[in-house]
C-alpha cells in the first residue's frame, strides 16, 4: 500500500476519505472485470456459433458429395449392365449372322 499513498494526496481527505476512494476503486476495478468477463463471453459465443455454422455448411457438403458419389455408382452400374446387355445382343447376332453383316 505504500506506492498506492504515494499517488493519494495527504491533505483534505483522512481515513474515511481514503477509505471510500479505495472502495471506489475497487467498485471500477469489478465493474471493469466483470465487463471484460461479458465481451470475452460474447466473443467466445460468437467463435462458437461461427463454427457450428461452419460444421453445418461442412456436413451439408458432405452429404452432397456423398450423394453425388452414389449417382456416379449407380451410372457406373448402369453403363456396366448396358455393355453386358450390348455384348449379350451382339453374341446372339453374331450367332444368328456367322458371316458377318450382309
Amino acid at each position: 500500500m505504500g506506492e498506492l499513498a504515494n499517488l493519494l494526496p495527504t491533505g483534505g481527505f483522512g481515513a474515511v476519505g481514503v477509505g471510500g476512494l479505495l472502495v471506489t476503486i475497487v467498485a471500477y476495478l469489478l465493474n471493469a472485470n466483470r465487463a471484460d468477463r461479458k465481451e470475452y463471453q460474447e466473443a467466445i459465443d460468437r467463435a462458437e456459433k461461427r463454427a457450428d455454422d461452419a460444421a453445418r455448411r461442412t456436413d451439408a457438403a458432405e452429404q452432397r458429395a456423398e450423394g453425388l458419389q452414389q449417382a456416379i455408382d449407380e451410372a457406373r452400374r448402369a453403363r456396366r449392365a448396358a455393355e453386358d446387355a450390348l455384348a449379350l445382343v451382339e453374341r446372339e447376332l453374331h450367332r444368328y449372322r456367322p458371316n458377318g453383316p450382309a
